[in-house]
């Protein structure tokens, strides 16, 4: 359980940050523009998404307790 704990946390911290690299990339603006509180915002936002299936999947019951 403990191993498919930590893979729910690291793909989805990797998935948040390359969806945020992403998407500063996508609209052609830099962190000084974007923000880094948004760029913050946009991880968290991805990051959050791909835990919420990756608990479902894996059934790591995360959000059931």
């Amino acid at each position: 359980m403990n191993v498919r704990r930590a893979i729910v946390w690291m793909v989805s911290i990797v998935f948040g940050l390359v969806n945020a690299a992403a998407v500063i990339l996508l609209f052609d603006t830099t962190l000084e523009k974007f923000s880094t509180v948004n760029a913050f915002l946009v991880f968290i936002s991805f990051a959050a998404l791909a835990f919420i299936w990756l608990d479902f999947i894996f059934r790591t019951k995360y959000l059931r307790s």
